[in-house]
Parts: C-alpha cells; structure tokens; sequence
C-alpha cells in the first residue's frame, strides 16, 4: 500500500491496545479518515504531544489495508488553548463534533476543510466572550457548505420578494422568509426578524471572515442567531452534536 500526505485537523482519539491511540481526522484531500498514531499512549513526542484534538498537522500517512498508520507529523497550529481552557474545549468540541458527523470518509470537501481549520483559527485567538459568535458564524457557513442556508429575500411559500422593513416572520420547518401575504393565510412555527437581525444573519452566512467582527454583532443578535442555525442545523440535516449538552452546561455556570 501506497504512504500519502494531507493536511488535517484532528477531531478526536481513542485509546487503542496498550501503546497505540485511534485517530480521527479530517483532512484537505480525503475527507474524514481513521488512523493509528504507534506508541502514541507510551510518550512518544512525535505521536503524543502532536495528534491532540484540535490540532492542525500535515501528516505522510501509509494506508493499510483498513486503518491508515501515521508516519509522520509536521505542526501548522497546535491550537492549545482549546485544550487548556474549559469554554474553549466546549466550543471546539461542537465545531469538530458538527464535522465529524457532516464530514464524509474518504470523500474530500475542501470548503469544509478550510472552514474547519480556520474556525478553530479563530477560536484559539479569540477572547471568551467571542466564542459564541465563532460558534454562530460556523454554523451559519456549515449551512451555506450544506445547501440549507436559510432563505432571506424570497419568501418560501410564494417566492415573492420580502419586504424586509419591520418584522419578517421566519420558519425553520418552511427554510426561511414568509412573506406578510402568505403569513396570514397559514399558522406556521416562527420567529419574528426585525431588519437589522436580518441583516446580520445575511452576512454572516454570505460575508468574507475578514469583514465579521465579533464587537459589530450586539450579544442579543448573537444569541438568537445561535439558535436559528442551530435549528436548522437539527431540523434538516438532523445535526445536533452530543457535546452541546456540555457547552450549554458550561455557558449555565458561568451566567
């Protein structure tokens, strides 16, 4: 069997055998892969104190015959503050947890990739108070990558432009925008957007990361973006990672 290399982040180990740890990755050029780190459980600094979780490598891996074996590790970003910090771990955790599920084996995705690596990026430099925004801004992009953003313009039932002055009610089960037309006609679960709400939903999911600033984002707007992708993220493509029990437990003890 042929060695590769790839970039990747890994999302997550487990202990395997005595000396070794199972390793899942994502990488720029397969996708999500396993692989075996040898002697990783027994010190050995090339393995152990580089395939953490978070972490951001360029691996020569050899392929086997069902699990790849790691040869070799060369660091791009350890990320440790996602690992020494508690809020942090939590946040990470989601994001790599989110990947881990949407990401598929052996199945390249550059987009989610990049969107991976610079998320956790952005997470290890940014202040706690930041983390929740990186979070919201994630998962609006996952959406994007996902081909389930929610609809802004349009309205969903009609495909009638919005008028997006005042109030606009917004469905997660219909995809986005109800128009004040068809709203009156139907009952549908939703949540009332004001213009400004709508603005930033619309560009955090389509805008550049260097034009998103955590401080241009007021926390109330923050927090119910949170909850809108986070619905959509459950309600069509049924992504709800285990670790957001965790982070909400987290985000509880330190209000």
């Amino acid at each position: 069997m042929a060695t590769f290399e790839t970039e990747a982040v890994v999302l997550k180990q487990f202990d395997l055998g005595e000396s070794d740890r199972l390793i899942t990755l994502y990488t720029r050029e397969r996708g999500k892969i396993k692989a075996v780190a040898r002697g990783a459980r027994k010190g050995k600094k090339t393995r152990s104190g580089l395939v953490l979780p978070f972490s951001y490598h360029n691996f020569t891996l050899y392929q086997g015959k069902s699990l790849a074996k790691i040869n070799h590790i060369e660091s791009i970003a350890m990320n440790s503050r996602l690992r020494e910090d508690l809020d942090y771990m939590a946040y990470a955790s989601v994001v790599s947890e989110y990947v881990e599920r949407a990401g598929l084996e052996d199945e390249a995705d550059q987009a989610l990739f990049s969107l991976l690596a610079l998320i956790l990026e952005k997470m290890a430099q940014a202040e706690k108070k930041e983390l929740l925004f990186y979070l919201t801004v994630f998962k609006a992009k996952l959406l994007l990558l996902l081909g389930v953003k929610p609809e802004i313009e349009t309205c969903t039932i009609c495909g009638e432009k919005i008028n997006l002055k005042g109030s606009t009610p917004l469905s997660v089960e219909e995809g986005g925008s109800i128009c004040q037309n068809c709203f009156n006609k139907n009952d549908f679960k939703n949540v009332f957007f004001n213009l400004n709400e709508m603005r930033a939903l619309y560009k955090i999911i389509f805008a550049e990361f260097s034009q998103l600033k955590a401080e241009s984002f007021p926390n109330q707007i923050t927090e119910k973006l949170n909850q809108l992708t986070e619905k959509f993220l459950v309600y069509h493509l049924d992504l709800k990672p285990k670790s957001l029990a965790f982070l909400y437990t987290i985000r509880k003890m330190n209000s």
